[in-house]
């Protein structure tokens, strides 16, 4: 059976479906899973997401999950800003920041390593930045629990 160029196969479309349910997010897993090669899975589940058509159905997926369950980029944006927010009136600067990194990373502030890579966006932002990268761990949680910004 020929299939066509816009179409999946079968076990592409399973890969797609496993990587948002069971494979959480693992493509990897969600390749074992769906039956290509355990020895290259993590190579082969790379490479299927990198193909548009799948990138498309996973995003497409992931999206209708997303409204079954009623969860929005921004609902998941405020939950997370009370919960700094209470972690602040807690006095727990750990689970501020933890939050606030949360936040970042949604609004694509962080990259994957975890370094900022917020753009600038007036020479006084500059300043503001590389003293924030310059504290230590010590500095910035002293400056969460005082509440204030830099």
């Amino acid at each position: 059976m020929k299939m066509q160029k816009d179409q999946l196969t079968a076990r592409q479309r399973l890969f797609c479906e496993l990587y948002i349910g069971p494979g959480r997010h693992c493509a990897a897993l969600a390749a074992r899973l769906a039956g290509y090669a355990p020895g290259c899975s993590h190579v082969t589940g790379c490479q299927l997401l990198k193909k548009p058509k799948i990138a498309a159905t996973v995003r497409g997926l992931e999206e209708a999950l997303a409204q079954e369950i009623g969860v929005s980029r921004q609902k998941v944006i405020a939950q997370l800003v009370g919960a700094a927010d209470l972690a602040r009136e807690l006095r727990e600067p750990g689970a501020m920041i933890s939050a606030y990194r949360n936040v970042a990373q949604i609004c694509g502030y962080m990259n994957h390593k975890g370094r900022d890579t917020v753009a600038p966006t007036g020479a006084g932002d500059n300043v503001v930045m590389e003293r924030l990268q310059g504290m230590s761990d010590a500095e910035l949680a002293a400056l969460a629990r005082m509440g204030t910004t830099a």
